[in-house]
């Protein structure tokens, strides 16, 4: 995350949330437990799920559980996309979206310090609609009186930029719009942390109460992860291996992991495997081999490498599994629980065995 520029960005997030209008308590689940969402909640039981921007068959863990609940009959599934992902063979209703060279927006940074208006430069094409739309237009549907939820896509970039945050001095709608980008308005060269921090001591604190309020231990250091750091137990006795996925080259999360170019590019699922774990398994570069755990397998190439240490192997995230030869990519092996920090998945806390094909 050293990249993540986004807490730079001044805007006026809470005109867009509108929490205010929630007038009730209501029930959320996580997103990176889904299959647990879909089969296991049942006070009341999940009926209907309305997935957007997102691929979850792909990139979300535990996804033959996953699948296990988009399958139920009793299921109503509705699927805004651009393409026929593998999220969508199990949507009874498809919304076609536009693109982002078809719909207006106000678009932060992941990286960098500007501000930008994105104009749509094509009409769209057929039935396809800016999400918002679909969001107004469902409403409408609903019979939902709230006059804010049928705000333009303009009125919805006035609100945000409506900010008197420092770093938006100078920005607005209208100039933003006519110049299509702006930097932020902080110094440059922009050293955000030379005074303070944004911390209740303004200091970098490597011991925080904030911690502890969390159910955390208030000073940083190392807490080891729950599968792969298991020695002599039945866990590891059984899954020998430790799983990594990190990102592919030419794949952003599953994005353009249909695209044919970077496809080519990427080459087949391959997983890398020590030489010592590949002579105990009989593995050899260029062969096929079955990765696997309780929770699912797949199958990839196997590379013999010393770019991984003995007891891991990796390979990388991203992949569509109905364009694999099995149907299935790493997730199919990874845990649904939670990060121990922030409630986040654990892709990388994963273990499992390796066999030839």
């Amino acid at each position: 995350m050293g990249y993540d520029t986004r807490g730079f960005f001044g805007v006026n997030w809470k005109a867009l949330h509108r929490d205010d209008l929630q007038k009730a308590p209501t029930r959320t689940l996580s997103m990176t437990r889904l299959g647990e969402g879909l089969l296991e909640v049942a006070d009341p039981p999940v009926k209907a799920l309305f997935i957007y921007a997102s691929n979850p068959i792909a990139s979300v863990p535990h996804q033959t559980k996953i699948r296990r609940g988009l399958a139920r009959p009793d299921l109503f599934t509705v699927v805004v996309e651009h393409f026929r992902t593998d999220t969508v063979d199990y949507a009874d209703i498809v919304l076609p979206t536009t693109m982002q060279l078809e719909h207006a927006d106000v678009q932060i940074s992941y990286g960098h310090l500007y501000i930008s208006w994105n104009e749509p430069a094509v009409a769209a094409p057929g039935e396809c609609l800016p999400t918002t739309e679909i969001f107004r237009r469902l409403g409408r549907r609903l019979g939902l009186d709230v006059p804010c939820l049928y705000d333009s896509d303009e009125e919805l970039a006035r609100q945000l930029l409506d900010s008197d945050h420092p770093s938006l001095r100078g920005i607005t709608f209208d100039i933003l719009r006519k110049q299509g980008w702006m930097r932020l308005a902080v110094p440059e060269p922009f050293v955000p942390f030379a005074e303070d921090f944004p911390t209740p001591s303004g200091k970098l604190e490597f011991y925080t109460a904030r911690m502890s309020d969390a159910g955390l231990d208030p000073l940083a250091g190392y807490t080891p992860p729950y599968e792969a750091a298991q020695r002599g137990t039945p866990l590891a006795a059984r899954y020998p291996l430790a799983l990594i996925a990190g990102a592919d080259h030419y794949f952003l999360n599953s994005v353009f992991a249909n695209v044919p170019a970077q496809t080519r590019r990427s080459g087949l699922p391959t997983i890398r495997v020590h030489p010592d774990d590949a002579a105990a398994r009989q593995l050899d570069s260029g062969g096929e081999a079955r990765v696997f755990n309780d929770r699912g397998a797949f199958v990839a190439l196997v590379e013999v490498s010393l770019r991984v240490r003995p007891g891991v192997v990796a390979s990388t995230k991203g992949r569509w599994p109905g364009r694999s030869k099995d149907n299935a990519n790493v997730n199919a092996t990874v845990d649904e629980r939670d990060s121990d920090m922030g409630g986040g998945a654990v892709f990388h806390d994963n273990r499992v065995e390796v066999e030839r094909v």
